[in-house]
């Protein structure tokens, strides 16, 4: 059997533990991961050799810029690793691990100063104890903070909420939670930092020929009007779905609407500072657009997050001393494993080069027509997606759709990147809906319900996510057939 075979072997014996829940998801990434370095070591299956794009200051830059027309990478170059230790470790995009980190430990905070408590007594208060107009409040509000931030931190903020609230109310949080994250990744295609693959196309097309398509605004432009008839699409079959869950009469209604949200916060300076940074955080998320600083998102990330831990004083002496610990222990660490597993996963199969031939395959069904091109990509993203977590397989087929581009340009027939990537986008945003390991939101949903006593299986969410997936889906492809040769091209 050739070697490369075993890592696609490896790879789908990973996944089919992870996706059939007889051990951990973090334990079946990272025993895929242990056998992976095994076949690299035992017979060199892997190329410890990258080629990358030299630029003039004589530094290195990703090849994939001289394929976009970046025009300060003048010539390829190679850079070697010295063990494939550290070329496994370079597959890891640590850029988004610390983005989640950073957001992690704005939402540890929060959750101490009892923020969250606050939020689940003032929503299950407007709500009148009605379970569909609890999923209508926060499913629309994580909808929204999606926009401003990425749906990973929206989750982090509202699920430990609304595992709160279902159970003061005795209702079942499944529903809630599960229209939650569905709909944050449905809202979060709009925003260019509402999905973390948004973040890495806006990332991989900056300072290219195309990249001004993809700041803060463009994804609002592009992809606004879209999201807005996906989401009510959404909203529309999770009410049907849930119909028999929508009459469940809530137990002690009366006495959750006789209490006083305000006295469920423990820390109000803690959690009014945390507020404020938070705040600041998420403006500079924008401002690094409109500015033009040279400052990455995660950076803004972890740095926020630092501010806010030296800024924290909670009142109680104990407490303050004792914080760093409670901080840490929220932390969800086996879900930042879990990612990192993944990112390795998918690196190795891109490094032995079936990802070189699913773009091959790609291009060669589909390249003679830009739109059905385009189309294909949302429907390849979205299926791959429902199989692999979305952050590593965008970062997987970045490169993918620079090849075809390379590709058509040597043919004599050059194809337009920019829709393209709007495919990527909304493949990898709404394809994440099917499966609980399809989007990073998902992940965190899931190990947040584990906290209850009824946690997300992967057939209850299947059996809501992957017809959202199509619906959603639908709709892009009208989109894209309609606004192909205008709103989404260069």
């Amino acid at each position: 059997m050739e070697p490369r075979i075993w890592v696609l072997v490896v790879f789908v014996a990973a996944f089919a533990l992870i996706l059939s829940e007889k051990i951990h998801r973090t334990i079946a990434a990272w025993f895929g991961v242990v056998c992976m370095l095994f076949l690299g070591l035992t017979m060199g299956v892997f190329n410890l050799c990258e080629t990358v794009a030299l630029g003039p200051d004589g530094k290195y830059q990703s090849s994939i810029f001289h394929h976009l027309g970046f025009d300060s990478a003048a010539t390829y170059g190679e850079i070697c690793h010295h063990s494939l230790e550290s070329l496994m470790l370079g597959w890891i995009h640590f850029d988004v691990i610390g983005l989640l980190l950073g957001m992690m430990i704005f939402a540890a905070l929060l959750e101490i100063s009892g923020f969250f408590e606050y939020v689940s007594v003032k929503a299950a208060k407007m709500s009148g104890g009605d379970p569909w107009k609890l999923v209508v409040y926060l499913g629309t509000f994580t909808t929204l903070i999606s926009l401003v931030i990425d749906n990973v931190t929206a989750i982090i903020i509202i699920a430990p909420v609304t595992l709160r609230i279902c159970q003061k109310l005795e209702i079942n949080p499944i529903p809630p939670l599960l229209a939650e994250a569905i709909l944050s990744d449905t809202g979060g295609v709009a925003s260019m930092v509402g999905d973390p693959p948004n973040v890495m196309i806006a990332s991989a097309t900056k300072g290219t020929e195309i990249g001004e398509l993809f700041g803060f605004n463009g994804f609002l432009l592009r992809l606004g009007i879209l999201t807005f008839f996906a989401w009510v699409a959404t909203l529309a079959y999770l009410r049907y779905y849930y119909r028999e869950w929508r009459e469940s009469k809530p137990a002690h209604v009366e006495a959750i609407l006789e209490e006083d949200e305000w006295d469920c916060i423990e820390h109000p300076m803690l959690m009014k500072t945390t507020l404020w940074i938070l705040g600041a955080t998420v403006v500079m998320f924008s401002l690094t657009e409109f500015l033009h600083l040279h400052v990455e998102i995660h950076a803004l990330a972890l740095a926020g997050a630092g501010i806010a831990l030296i800024a924290a004083r909670p009142e109680d002496h104990e407490m303050r001393h004792g914080l760093m610990h409670s901080v840490s222990e929220k932390v969800e660490w086996h879900a930042l494993l879990f990612f990192a597993g993944l990112f390795m996963l998918v690196g190795a199969m891109g490094n032995v080069g079936y990802l070189q031939m699913l773009a091959e395959w790609i291009f060669d069904t589909f390249g003679s027509d830009p739109v059905m091109l385009a189309v294909a990509i949302i429907w390849v993203s979205a299926i791959s997606s429902a199989i692999v977590d979305n952050i590593p397989f965008t970062a997987a087929m970045i490169p993918v759709i620079v090849f075809v581009g390379a590709k058509s340009a040597e043919e004599g027939n050059p194809i337009d990147l920019a829709p393209l990537f709007w495919a990527l986008a909304m493949g990898a945003g709404f394809g994440g809906n099917a499966t609980p390991i399809g989007s990073s939101a998902n992940v965190m949903t899931v190990s947040i319900s584990e906290r209850g006593p009824n946690p997300i299986t992967t057939k209850e969410w299947m059996r809501v996510g992957f017809p959202v997936m199509m619906i959603t889906c639908i709709v892009a492809t009208i989109f894209m057939i309609v606004f192909h040769g205008t709103l989404y091209s260069a």
